[in-house]
């Protein structure tokens, strides 16, 4: 386990028990009562509301509201997975895919990285998603590896075969954001899907997808030129993507997620490396290669790796609130929990994930009823945890070597990711996470004063029936009147 896993932080808090005690205790009676208007009337009656703010200064709850209510987090719940995974491994962790031979096959080991041919991140980087591909054909070149006469060998045992939440809501499962996780992902495990008019009319529309890959069946009903807009219908479990209606002008469909990682994997790299005219002769073939040490099977020549910052996983997860960032993120916090209690077959799986975000907690002192951990992301209505343990996690981050990392890898208000346009009035002082399903809002994380954090909060409403937009209206103002609050604080030194 890395030096900065949770068993080797200076616990900062010299008795953590302060942040749990009464909401009554010493604070600013004008800042309570304004907190207090602003959940004095909700807007729906049968709406819950859970809220808490924490001053990290004072190490003292200065207000709270229901908060020990368990309620669903919605994305919110990727805090947890995010800290976990932080703890266990260590800020300076990187993802690690590895391309190795055995002299006959061509093997790919998977780390559970999230971030392989993701298209925001490499477009940052200023390449394509499968520049990675590119380079490890490069590599192959510069040894005169052209042929293996073997298989294309992969594995992804760093996970477990469970690629898909069973609480996942069967509505979500043909969307992107519900996409399987896997020990190997190639561009969020998705086809993005593009259509243009051929030059006939009437004639099949032309269709395009990137990744590029044999494996995906395209039945195209749709003709070109006339009224009307191409659709694509795609069932999760299914290899079969189908297109119909008219098309009269390119346009991109979307992305639709793919049932196999780990074949869409294999199947774009064998494309790209058969384009640099390398060829594997076998077919693809799964087998596990990682012992459970972690060690890799002896007799393999590593050729190249393909690192991923961890620090480019979390912001995905934190900024962007990508869901399968936050599963792998969740399941390799559990793949490093499992190792390090010496279980005889260590994988990243969704409970083991849980068990390395409750022994966090407990390390951190914080009280767990109520919590429930089903997934990472918070797609699952199974989550619940309290508002208290949302701040309170935040506050004790705050104090810890995770803590930088964890703040700078929430969206900032007015600035990036899911709050960009939110805030913008507050000047850069709210970074924190979003959680939006339907009958749920919830916002969770630090606002700033010159110095650096100083309130943690966390504010979740659920039950409401329609649109969230009088809950995000609230939980803005709760903002507002935190950055205030910092704002006014300043003026007074």
């Amino acid at each position: 386990m890395a030096k900065e896993g949770w068993r080797h932080f200076l616990f900062a808090w010299a008795s953590y028990g302060l942040l749990v005690g009464s909401a009554r205790a010493a604070h600013s009676p004008t800042l309570e009562q304004q907190l207090s208007g602003a959940l004095a009337k909700l807007p729906h009656a049968s709406a819950r509301a859970g809220a808490c703010v924490i001053d990290l200064a004072a190490k003292r709850i200065i207000f709270s509201h229901g908060a020990d209510t368990p309620l669903t987090p919605a994305s919110t719940m990727k805090l947890f997975a995010m800290s976990a995974a932080v703890a266990e491994l260590g800020s300076s962790f990187a993802f690690e895919t590895t391309l190795a031979t055995d002299g006959v096959n061509l093997i790919v080991i998977g780390d559970g990285d999230p971030g392989f041919g993701d298209e925001k991140l490499h477009k940052a980087r200023g390449e394509a998603i499968t520049a990675p591909f590119v380079r490890w054909a490069e590599a192959l070149k510069r040894r005169g590896a052209m042929t293996f006469p073997g298989e294309l060998v992969i594995d992804e045992s760093i996970f477990d075969d469970q690629r898909l939440h069973p609480t996942w809501e069967r509505a979500d499962l043909d969307n992107w954001y519900a996409a399987p996780v896997g020990g190997l992902n190639l561009n969020d495990n998705c086809l993005d899907i593009a259509v243009s008019p051929a030059k006939q009319r009437n004639a099949p529309a032309l269709v395009s997808i990137e990744p590029r890959t044999s494996l995906a069946h395209i039945v195209n009903r749709c003709v070109s030129g006339g009224k009307g807009q191409p659709v694509l219908h795609h069932t999760f479990d299914s290899f079969d993507y189908v297109l119909s209606g008219r098309c009269s002008k390119a346009v991109s469909l979307g992305s639709f997620s793919f049932p196999d990682p780990g074949l869409l994997f294999a199947d774009s790299l064998r494309g790209v490396l058969q384009r640099q005219g390398i060829t594997v002769r076998g077919p693809t073939q799964r087998q596990r290669l990682r012992g459970a040490d972690g060690a890799l099977s002896p007799g393999l020549t590593v050729i190249e790796q393909q690192r991923t910052p961890l620090t480019d996983v979390l912001s995905r997860a934190g900024k962007d609130s990508q869901n399968l960032f936050a599963e792998c993120l969740l399941k390799r916090a559990g793949y490093a929990w499992s190792k390090r209690h010496a279980q005889p077959n260590p994988q990243g799986t969704w409970q083991h994930g849980a068990h390395a975000i409750h022994d966090m907690l407990g390390f951190a002192g914080i009280d767990m009823e109520g919590l429930r951990v089903a997934d990472g992301s918070g797609l699952s209505r199974q989550n619940s945890c309290t508002a208290r343990q949302l701040a309170s996690l935040l506050a004790w981050a705050n104090g810890q070597p995770i803590g930088r990392v964890l703040h700078d890898s929430l969206a900032t208000a007015g600035v990036d990711g899911s709050l960009r346009k939110r805030l913008k009035d507050v000047g850069a002082r709210v970074h924190a996470k979003t959680g939006t399903m339907r009958g749920i809002r919830a916002l969770a994380g630090y606002v700033d004063a010159d110095a650096g954090p100083r309130y943690a909060f966390a504010v979740i409403f659920n039950g409401y029936p329609g649109g969230s937009a009088p809950y995000k209206a609230i939980q803005d103002r709760i903002c507002r009147i935190l950055a205030d609050a910092c704002e006014t604080r300043v003026s007074r030194r």
